[in-house]
Order: structure tokens, then C-alpha cells, then sequence
């Protein structure tokens, strides 16, 4: 519904004598097919948009003709294109609190001092905003940037440009060579006290060029540049430039390369950062190189180049899509469906905005949100990794004012606002009604719950044969592949020294033996010595006579025989003791071992209804369950298919040279593998899914945080 023509409080305005100021400029602008005008006040740095209709009445903003003349002008000019009343009043209410307005009337000294008051308490309240990057306006860089001007002017046309192309090629063809080097144990070193000291002195320094390239493309384009100052970016002190004059430029392709300046300064640097650190030897100028290139890239993709942030890439998009305050009138637009279609407001006026401007803003509302609600998190757990009370801080400060105040504060406007006075109990029944189905469905409703996880084909320890003493091969006695029994003979072990040392030992206590009996007959006291030492080397003989029996190597029980390493190889190689020679793998009995991560060790004991497992490529799950296990957590895997390096998924430690140990402590169970004809090999990968009784899924939500919370944290 469009705004209404003639206004109540037009009695208001009708006899004034406004005029714009003579330092404020009006520039052109093109959205799309349609054409806006720009207000702007170079002293502010303030820009305020009007339309065609508007700039009309605007222009003619003198301080001689009154409000109602000129308008009378217009309606006489434009008939039905003119503006109403109503639109009038709002756009002298809006260039009156911009202060692009002047009239010779006396000024309310209550008001004056009012508007004072929230100027200067906008910046505190821009800060509790945005908690992680609070600016603190310091110095007037536009006297400082005019004099080197001159310096950096033959980088800001086209020769620059091909330069900056051709060094982030040769950039990313170096890094690409180096890939594997650079992204290895990237948290470990960026991490350690040398890293950390590295990125300090690294990132200032960095964001200065990068907001000095914002100032110097501003001044290309014949913009002033009045505030330089200290942004705390998540409480670290960084350099700042506004240059939001430049939102005054008329072509876009100049709005949007002031705000990429900042952008292309950042992966200059990082392409030349690569191409040092390509070339620089171990050592301080190699771990500046690293992190100038660690903070030139990481944060131009995930912060200043993401344009689902207010930064720099937010304000391209923005400029090339031809939709200025994108993120503002997203989130109206957002709130206008919301009034107009469910709470069914009654008189609202249409919202100004193209087709293809509704699209992009209906797209990017929610988009935005959910990327700000990430970073934001991902930032506070960056912080409690390291800081846990900053951290802790962080995330309540994010959480209050990213979603907490701003659905308290729509909550409030529904039980209070005027504009729903006559669908009150329609669109308070629809949000709380709305509230109260998403409160039932995270906590009533059941969903289901599982996890996956992975293991290894595994044996029985009664199936691996080991050898029961040191020797050489001397005979395999039974063929890879015979069934064989329980005691069956696999192997022939022969040791020259160890039968030479068992006939020494022999004829030793034979020796012994004669000089004992004669000793009796003669000294009772030495024979008592002679039947101590007798009886030493007697269970010297026992025991290497056993040692003698094992060195037939038996089947522990009944199956299918398999050697370690099968063919003509096998004869005449060492063994020790207890060596692994060979399996018996049982008839019937399959078994995998599989690790489950200390997290859901509760859920695995309390709450388990099902185990499916999956064999080799097949994507088909087959019905399994627990067979045994393992009593205590520990950290070692069974097998190092299992850890990242071979393609698992858990975290192994990287100083473990065997590549078992695990960063987390797992528990540790066997699974019996159903009878198929996938072909499985002892130590093959294996995947199980996990199925526990079902519960809502608030529950479940809670669950994963917390675990994520205390296995972040070590707690």
C-alpha cells in the first residue's frame, strides 16, 4: 500500500524556509535501471540517498521559497509523479537529523544538545555492537595522503594493475609448489611462542598498508580522507582509514575499487610474502614471510574479502550488485514480508526496492546471519583455546548481541509497538505460537541419534601363530592355505647355538651329577654346594629343553593357515620368540575391532540399539553387534590404518614414529562381521554405524556442543 498523499503534520513544516548547505554535494547514481541521487557531506562523511522525485524538491531548497511552495511546484510539474505530503516529511525529518539542512529559525538548544549527547554516545554504541572490532577515531590522515600521493599514483591505473595480476599469479604458482610444506602442522607453528611473536609484529603492519591502499584509492577518485585511527580487533590493536566519503563516487566501478583497494594491497603482500618465503633460508625472515602470507590470505577470505561481513567485501558486492545498504535494507525487507504476509499490517507502505533487489536481499539475510553466527563462534573458540575467560567473554558478548537482544528486541516491538495494534494477537499468537513449536520440537519431539566410526578386520589373539622360540626356518610343515587343527605342526625351527648350548648344558649336569654322588661318600659340606649348583643347571636343561619342543611351531587352534610372508622366502629366515609367523583364521568367526571416541563411550554403554556395519566399497549396511570389550580408554590405535596419515579418521600424534598414538583417548570394541562374499583381508578398513534410542534433538544439540566444548578446552 503506497504512502498516503497529503500529511496530518504538514501544518508543521509548510512555512519553512530551508536551505542545503553549500558545502554539501549531490552526485547521480544509477541502481539498475533506476537512477538515485547522493547526498554528501564531505565535513561528516556522511552520504544520504534520495530519489529522482526527491532531489527535485531538494534542489529547490533555497532558504526564499517556503516547503509548501515548492511543493505546490511540484504537484503543478509532475502531477501524479510528485510526492506526497507524507514523503516530504519524512525526507526533511531524515536530512534534518543528518544535518544536511539549514533554516533560519532559532535553534532548540534542548534538541542541540540531545542530538550532541547521541553523537557522541553513537561511536560507545557502535562499539557494544560489534564487540570484536571496536574503532577509535585518532588523526586526520588527508594532509599526510595528499603529499605522498605523487609516490603511489603510477600504481592505481592500469600498468598497476597488470603488475598486481602478474604477481598474484607468480604468488600462487609459488605457493601451489610449496603446498605440501606450507600447510604442514600450520596451528602448531602459527601457535608456538615464535609464531605468535611473528603474527604480532606481522599484522599491524599488514592492516596499516592495507587501510593506507583504501585512503590512497580515495584520493585517486578525488575524495577527502578525514579520520585515521585504532580498530581492537578482537582486542588487538589494528590501523584504520574511513574512507566512506567514497560512497559519494558516481560509478561503481570506483566505489567498488576503493573498497577492494584494501583487499588487493592484502594478497600483494601474501604474493610477495610467497615469493620471499620460497626463497629465504630457516629463520626469522621466512616466519615473517609465513604469516604476512598466512595473514594476507586466511583473512581476506574469511574476514575483509567475505561479503557476508561489514568489511570491505561487503561493500563490493554491494556496489557490483547495484544494491546500496544491502545489509540493512535485508534485514527491513526481511521484517516488511514479515508484517506484510504473516502478521497481516494493514496500511504498509510498499517497500522500494527492484525484483532483482528483493532477490538478492531475500538470499543474503539469512545467509549473512548464519556466516556472522559462525565467524563469531569460530573466534570465540579461537580465543577460550588459548585465553579462556576472553574466550568465554566473547562468545556470551556475540551470542547477546547477535541473537539474544535482537530477538528480545522483536519480541518487545510485537507485545508493544503500535503498528500492531490491530493484528496484535495475530502476530503474537505467530511468534510466540512459533516459539513454543520450535521449543516442542528441540525438546519433545525424538529424533534419531547415531554416530560412525571406523575399524580393522581383526583375529582373535588364539589365531595368530607366533614362534615359541629364536631359529631359523628349517621346513614350512604345513602349506598357506590347509585346514589344519588345533596343535597341528606349521613350522620347524632349527638354532645350532641353542643345541650346542643344551648338549653343554646336558653334559654339565651329567658332570654334576657323578661329582655329587662322590662327594656324598666323602664331604657332606662341598656336596651340599655340588647339589645347589646341580640344581641350578638342571632347571637350565628343563628349561631349554622346552625352549627345544617350541621350536615346533603349532596351529593354537582350528582353520585356515596363512604365513606372514608366504613363498620360498620363508626357509632359512630368523625368527625370535614370540615373532608373528602366521594366522589361523577361524571357520565362521569374523570379528572387527573398532575405536569409539571417549565422547560417546556413554552412549555406546547405555544407550545402544544397533550396529550396521559396512565392508570395502559396497555402500550396502549390514546388521552387526558387540562381541567384547576392551575394559579401559587408551590412547594407542589398533592399527595405524585408522589415523589420518592412512586415510582413517582419527588424529595421530605426529611424533609417534609408528603412527598409533592418538591425539584423544578411544575405547576399543569387537564386532562380529556378517558372513559375505566382499573380500576382506585381515587389517582391511571397515566402517559401523552407531544406532542409539532416539531423543529430541535439543538434546542431541546439547550433547555435540558440550562434547566439542570439553574436548576443545581439555576439561
Amino acid at each position: 500500500m503506497a504512502e498516503r498523499f497529503f500529511s496530518d503534520h504538514w501544518y508543521r513544516v509548510a512555512g519553512l524556509r530551508p536551505r542545503v548547505p553549500p558545502h554539501v554535494r549531490v552526485e547521480r547514481h544509477r541502481y539498475g535501471s533506476q537512477a538515485w541521487y547522493a547526498m554528501h557531506d564531505p565535513l561528516a562523511g556522511r552520504v544520504h540517498r534520495v530519489t529522482p522525485s526527491a532531489d527535485l524538491f531538494v534542489a529547490r531548497l533555497d532558504g526564499r521559497r517556503t516547503v509548501d511552495e515548492i511543493w505546490q511546484g511540484l504537484v503543478a510539474e509532475l502531477d501524479m509523479e510528485a510526492p506526497g505530503q507524507e514523503t516530504i516529511v519524512q525526507l526533511l525529518m531524515q536530512l534534518h537529523g543528518a544535518d544536511l539542512l539549514a533554516a533560519d529559525i532559532t535553534p532548540d538548544a534542548a534538541e542541540l544538545l540531545a542530538r550532541r549527547d547521541r553523537q557522541s554516545r553513537s561511536l560507545w554504541a557502535r562499539n557494544l555492537r560489534s564487540p570484536l572490532s571496536q574503532q577509535y577515531p585518532l588523526i586526520d590522515p588527508d594532509r599526510f595522503l595528499t603529499r605522498t600521493m605523487p609516490l603511489v599514483r603510477p600504481l592505481l591505473g592500469r600498468v598497476g594493475l597488470l603488475l598486481w595480476l602478474a604477481l598474484l599469479v607468480a604468488g600462487l604458482v609459488t605457493a601451489g609448489q610449496h603446498w605440501a610444506e606450507l600447510s604442514e602442522n600450520v596451528w602448531d607453528r602459527v601457535m608456538a611462542s615464535e609464531g605468535l611473536l611473528a603474527l604480532a609484529l606481522c599484522y599491524p603492519v599488514v592492516k596499516a598498508l592495507h587501510e593506507l591502499g583504501h585512503g590512497y584509492a580515495a584520493k585517486h577518485f578525488g575524495c577527502e580522507v578525514r579520520e585515521m585511527g585504532v580498530m581492537l580487533l578482537v582486542g588487538f590493536p589494528v590501523p584504520y582509514v574511513d574512507a566512506s566519503a567514497s560512497a559519494a563516487l558516481r560509478s561503481k566501478w570506483q566505489r567498488a575499487g576503493v573498497a577492494a583497494a584494501g583487499i588487493m594491497v592484502e594478497l600483494a603482500l601474501a604474493a610477495v610474502a610467497a615469493l620471499v618465503w620460497a626463497a629465504a633460508e630457516p629463520g626469522l625472515v621466512r616466519a615473517a614471510a609465513f604469516n604476512v602470507m598466512l595473514i594476507g590470505g586466511a583473512s581476506t577470505l574469511v574476514v575483509n574479502g567475505n561479503p557476508f561481513l561489514r568489511f570491505d567485501g561487503y561493500y563490493v558486492l554491494a556496489d557490483l550488485l547495484e544494491v546500496p545498504n544491502l545489509g540493512q535494507r535485508s534485514t527491513r525487507y526481511m521484517g516488511h514480508l514479515m508484517n506484510r504476509y504473516a502478521f497481516g499490517v494493514p496500511g504498509l507502505p510498499a517497500f522500494s526496492a527492484t525484483l532483482w533487489e528483493r532477490g538478492v536481499m531475500l538470499l543474503y539475510a539469512p545467509l549473512s546471519w548464519a556466516y556472522r553466527m559462525t565467524v563469531m563462534a569460530g573466534v570465540a573458540l579461537f580465543v577460550a583455546a588459548n585465553y579462556f575467560i576472553l574466550g568465554v567473554a566473547a562468545a556470551i558478548v556475540s551470542v547477546g548481541t547477535g541473537l539474544v537482544w535482537p530477538l528480545a528486541k522483536a519480541l518487545w516491538r510485537v507485545a508493544t509497538s503500535p503498528l500492531y495494534r490491530q493484528r496484535r494477537p495475530r502476530a503474537a499468537g505467530l511468534t510466540f505460537g512459533a516459539i513454543a513449536a520450535a521449543a516442542a520440537v528441540l525438546l519433545a519431539v525424538p529424533a534419531p541419534l547415531h554416530s560412525t566410526t571406523e575399524g580393522v578386520v581383526w583375529l582373535p589373539e588364539d589365531a595368530i601363530v607366533r614362534a615359541g622360540a629364536d631359529g631359523f626356518v628349517r621346513q614350512v610343515l604345513a602349506a598357506p592355505g590347509d585346514t589344519v587343527g588345533p596343535g597341528a605342526p606349521l613350522l620347524a625351527l632349527e638354532h645350532a647355538i641353542a643345541d650346542a648350548r643344551l648338549r653343554v648344558t646336558a653334559a654339565k649336569v651329567e658332570e654334576l651329577q657323578a661329582r655329587y654322588a662322590a662327594e656324598w661318600v666323602t664331604d657332606r659340606t662341598t656336596a651340599e654346594a655340588t647339589r645347589f649348583e646341580l640344581a641350578q643347571e638342571a632347571a637350565a636343561l628343563v628349561r631349554e629343553q622346552a625352549r627345544q619342543g617350541r621350536r615346533v611351531v603349532v596351529a593354537p587352534a582350528a582353520g585356515l593357515f596363512h604365513l606372514v610372508r608366504p613363498g620360498p622366502d620363508m626357509a632359512g629366515r630368523f625368527v625370535k620368540e614370540g615373532e608373528v609367523v602366521g594366522y589361523v583364521t577361524p571357520a565362521g568367526h569374523r570379528v572387527a575391532r573398532i575405536v569409539v571416541p571417549q565422547a560417546d563411550i556413554g552412549l555406546v554403554r547405555d544407550r545402544l540399539a544397533g550396529v550396521s556395519v559396512r565392508l570395502g566399497d559396497k555402500a550396502t549396511d549390514l546388521p552387526s553387534s558387540l562381541i567384547r570389550a576392551v575394559p579401559s580408554g587408551r590412547e594407542e590405535l589398533p592399527a595405524q590404518a585408522l589415523s589420518r596419515s592412512a586415510g582413517g579418521q582419527v588424529s595421530a600424534d605426529p611424533r609417534d614414529s609408528r603412527g598409533l598414538k592418538a591425539f584423544e583417548r578411544h575405547f576399543q570394541f569387537d564386532i562380529a562381521l556378517p558372513d559375505t562374499d566382499v573380500a576382506t583381508g585381515f587389517g582391511a578398513r571397515v566402517y559401523v554405524r552407531l544406532d542409539y534410542a532416539w531423543e529430541p534433538l535439543g538434546w542431541i544439540v546439547y550433547r555435540r556442543v558440550r562434547q566439542a566444548l570439553l574436548t576443545r578446552f581439555e576439561a
